[in-house]
């Protein structure tokens, strides 16, 4: 199917949004034209306009779609591997890892465009989710709040992983390094230098 016949069954605001994230993909995003892509999509310069208020409402959604397809990439990936291993804080971290080694350019772009307040807190949640689902299962939460709010914990998880997701997707780091953080055992290293942070209290040296 042909992407005019396409825009004819109702779907221009998909179409529009598969456009935008050709444009992330090619690093060409500030060059990116609502009416460029409608003439490409063969339908007249006012057509996106029925789905979106301006180019930046476009980028919204786009930013949005990502989003949801990543939280359902990971989704996924705990039904298929929990059955095989009991560390889904673990099978998160190493997917979101491959998620951004994967899409570098996608996974930039969800994270570094300015959302409404209202999106960010619906973002936040879904991850919060995610992350907390996993902490629950994987560890006992009394351990946890003897050092901790679980919120905290949550967030402390999440930033680690982030963080590490951030400088794979800016190629920061080697390929042998990415290799040892989703492939080998640093990754669960590092979850248990954080378990054991938020697990048990700091011992100072005088």
């Amino acid at each position: 199917m042909d992407e005019k016949k396409q825009y004819h069954h109702g779907d221009l605001k998909n179409l529009l949004i598969g456009k935008v994230l050709e444009a992330v993909k090619k690093n060409d995003l500030e060059n990116f034209s609502t009416r460029e892509a409608a003439r490409v999509l063969s339908v007249s310069p006012a057509a996106p306009y029925n789905h979106f208020e301006d180019k930046q409402s476009l980028i919204l959604s786009s930013i949005l779609f990502c989003k949801n397809e990543f939280t359902n990439y990971l989704k996924n990936k705990i039904l298929f591997n929990e059955l095989k291993e009991n560390k889904k804080l673990s099978i998160i971290g190493k997917y979101y890892l491959q998620y951004a080694y994967d899409n570098p350019e996608i996974f930039i772009f969800m994270f570094s465009q300015t959302l409404t307040h209202k999106d960010r807190i619906n973002n936040y949640d879904e991850f919060h989710k995610l992350f907390l689902n996993a902490i629950e299962e994987s560890f006992s939460l009394e351990d946890l709040r003897k050092r901790v709010s679980i919120n905290s914990a949550v967030n402390a998880a999440w930033s680690i992983v982030h963080g590490i997701a951030c400088l794979i997707a800016s190629k920061t780091i080697s390929d042998e390094e990415v290799d040892g953080y989703i492939n080998g055992k640093l990754f669960d290293e590092i979850s248990a230098i954080w378990a054991v942070g938020v697990s048990k209290p700091p011992i100072y040296r005088i």
